[in-house]
């Protein structure tokens, strides 16, 4: 008879590998590897339990309940997103709201993502939070689906008051992103001081009040920028301000989305962008001299994309502009597959050569905008 052999074994310290080896587990996958062995309960929960979800008052409600009952998964909370949306069909019951208030009581937390119902005026939430001082990552975000609108029992639009209460909450806050809300921002009555390296800015009205108030305390500590929305008059001359009083930026991401055939910011009254070394623009109207500004304005670009279907610079002008050394610094570049003459054309095969053959003499990479649209949009 052969000797039977002994089935092979999973080494304990494997288990953690195999977990953070994969993005994409699903809850159900927690549980299965969860009940496989003690072993791999303490690395599922950790797994689990860093980045919580929660999207109705009756999962927040389980989730608190969970808390209460196995408080030891407390520690292994990094970050948490909270986009309740009430039901029209009933009231929330005191255990929901008291659920609420002890998630948003929570300490330790690094990242907070406040949505659904808790974006409209969303202040009234932020003052319930307690552990605030640990927050770098805050998101406000008021978007919702179109059957929230219809269950929800809010029907109030998505809002921040943005004052220097809220602001003294969060002394460590590295970045914020606001999305789909009205933001009104209260002067500040005094000097505090800030932390904020990465403000974004995606489908918000500004109501009432300045960026840079926003984040006064951070003018010298802000590298990057984002905003994304409708292009007003109001709006360039926020960000025009945001250049001039942070000297320090280095990233700045412009995009119109409504088509308006705007000139850029560059195009009347250039800013000084000394520091800045990446460079987004997407969705103004743009010309040859708008390249010439950039250059003037912002001498250490190291990337720049210019997208959109209203850029008028024809292949031979972008040929020119990268072999005139304009951008000594410059590495990367992005652009568009045609000129909007108008109409919009694309580039023949020649053109195209004509601007690579351009782009290798000086050591620049060289994107098309069609091909590699999802780096434009998230630079």
């Amino acid at each position: 008879m052969h000797p039977t052999r002994a089935p092979p074994v999973l080494v304990d310290d494997l288990i953690p590998i195999i977990i953070e080896s994969n993005d994409h587990w699903w809850p159900r996958d927690f549980q299965r590897l969860a009940l496989i062995s003690p072993a791999w309960l303490t690395p599922v929960r950790k797994r689990l339990y860093a980045h919580p979800s929660l999207r109705s008052f009756g999962a927040c409600k389980l989730f608190a309940r969970t808390l209460l009952d196995n408080p030891a998964l407390l520690p292994y909370m990094r970050s948490l997103e909270l986009r309740p949306v009430a039901d029209s069909r009933r009231t929330l019951d005191e255990q929901e709201m008291q659920s609420l208030r002890f998630i948003l009581g929570l300490e330790g937390l690094q990242e907070v993502t406040l949505g659904g119902d808790l974006a409209v005026s969303a202040e009234r939430f932020i003052h319930f939070m307690a552990g605030t001082r640990t927050i770098t990552t805050l998101h406000i975000d008021g978007y919702s689906f179109p059957d929230d609108h219809a269950s929800s029992t809010v029907h109030t639009l998505p809002s921040l008051e943005w004052d220097d209460v809220v602001a003294f909450r969060f002394p460590f806050l590295r970045n914020l992103t606001l999305s789909n809300v009205a933001l009104t921002v209260y002067p500040p009555s005094m000097d505090h001081p800030g932390s904020l390296s990465h403000l974004t800015l995606n489908n918000v009205q500004l109501v009432d009040g300045t960026l840079p108030d926003l984040c006064q305390g951070s003018w010298g500590s802000l590298r990057v920028l984002e905003i994304v929305g409708k292009s007003t008059v109001e709006l360039d001359d926020e960000v025009r301000s945001m250049l001039e009083l942070c000297e320090n930026l280095e990233e700045l991401h412009y995009e119109a989305v409504d088509r308006s055939c705007r000139p850029s910011i560059f195009d009347d009254e250039p800013p000084t962008c000394e520091a800045l070394w990446k460079l987004s623009i997407s969705g103004f109207d743009v010309n040859p001299h708008t390249l010439d500004a950039i250059a003037q304005s912002c001498p250490k670009l190291m990337e720049l994309a210019i997208c959109g279907r209203i850029v008028r610079i024809p292949s031979e002008r972008w040929a020119a502009f990268v072999k005139s050394g304009a951008l000594p610094r410059l590495q990367y570049l992005i652009t568009t597959a045609g000129t909007n003459i108008p109409p919009f054309r694309f580039w023949s095969s020649d053109q195209h050569d004509e601007l690579r053959d351009a782009c290798k003499s000086r050591g620049i990479s060289l994107f098309n905008e069609f091909i590699l649209s999802e780096r434009c949009i998230g630079w």
